[in-house]
């Protein structure tokens, strides 16, 4: 018998255990890639409120998504929303939607037909290669993503949702591209009741 067979013997179970413990971790959903949360049905607030996720592919989170990001010192879940300390509304109108919170900047940008353009960014802390960086991310040019907004009868108050493809990233303080994400990441949120044109500050 060659004296090989007996490392291949150890590997196989070994690689066997793993590939059961990826399976089993899927079906029983302990880890799995961020999925997008609950759209704010338009209305339904009773004053401005908004939530905004980054989604991640799985190849966007550590090993794959095979255990949960925050053994790697990453957020469970990468957004902020109107509850968020510091959270705060800017302009909103039709050519540009400004929501933030502490640690967080994102501005949609919008061309005259209400499309988003490539002038969209957002900003945000993250952790990548093993330390915290400040990262803004954009769309491509032409970007990708939908815009899809209400605006309610009584009060002339905006509502709506969006989702848009954030294909490049960059260290904010160097200018750096990152070498992340290797796919597109999603910028998803919606929105209810927000003030035409009213900065206000939700703190």
């Amino acid at each position: 018998m060659s004296q090989d067979s007996k490392p291949s013997r150890i590997l196989v179970p070994l690689g066997l255990l793993a590939g059961l413990a990826f399976v089993l971790s899927l079906s029983l959903g302990v880890f799995r890639p961020d999925r997008p949360i609950a759209t704010i049905v338009p209305g339904s607030s009773t004053g401005p409120s908004f939530v905004v996720q980054i989604i991640r592919p799985r190849l966007g989170l550590p090993l794959g998504g095979i255990l949960p990001p925050q053994i790697f010192g990453q957020e469970a879940h990468l957004g902020f929303e109107s509850a968020s300390p510091g959270a705060s509304i800017g302009t909103v109108g039709p050519g540009r939607l400004e929501l933030g919170a502490e640690g967080w900047n994102m501005v949609l940008a919008l061309d005259a037909e209400g499309r988003v353009t490539s002038e969209t960014q957002v900003d945000f802390e993250f952790v990548f290669e093993n330390r915290l960086q400040k990262v803004r991310c954009r769309p491509d040019d032409p970007a990708i993503g939908t815009l899809r907004t209400t605006r309610l009868a009584e009060t002339g108050e905006l509502s709506g949702s969006f989702d848009v493809e954030l294909a490049r990233c960059e260290n904010v303080d160097t200018g750096n591209v990152l070498g992340w994400p290797p796919k597109p990441l999603v910028l998803h949120g919606s929105f209810d009741r927000l003030p035409l044109d009213t900065p206000t500050d939700r703190r």
